[in-house]
């Protein structure tokens, strides 16, 4: 699929940072379908919530800049503040999320308890990531891509 040309700098990073978060909550949910008598498993499945702990770090630090995302579309359409403050909310809770997905995995949980805390977590995740495309296609009118 061609990329189009996003208007702004802001639109450009977000587009970039929905990309790697896509390609996070797909690794890790490939990690976490691997079978769990793997000696490797508990490393994979760590080595890709860091993945997708390092890409939402990404992800809000680039939205939340006072030049990023959210403060642009709040400029170009006020409108939609109460949907930009809800996006933004939802940032604190998915870094709990995910923290607590890694403390779990880190304690020697039993793998079905660490997969339904990681299931737990994509949902969230990908819940998120369409809120986001969904606010800023009413803002812009465009679809910033990542699938």
């Amino acid at each position: 699929m061609e990329k189009i040309h996003l208007a702004s700098a802001a639109l450009a990073a977000a587009s970039e940072r929905r990309d790697q978060l896509k390609f996070a909550v797909s690794s890790l949910e490939r990690a976490a379908a691997a079978p769990s008598g793997m000696p490797t498993w508990p490393a994979y499945v760590r080595s890709e919530l860091e993945r997708l702990s390092d890409a939402l770090d990404h992800h809000v630090s680039a939205v939340e800049a006072p030049d990023g995302l959210l403060a642009e579309m709040l400029q170009t359409a006020p409108r939609l503040a109460p949907r930009i403050d809800r996006v933004r909310d939802e940032h604190p809770a998915l870094r709990t999320m995910v923290d607590d997905t890694i403390a779990l995995a880190d304690s020697g949980a039993e793998p079905d308890d660490v997969r339904a805390a990681i299931v737990e977590t994509l949902i969230a995740v990908v819940r998120h990531r369409q809120h986001g495309a969904d606010l800023v296609f009413d803002a812009y009118n465009v679809d910033i891509g990542g699938g």
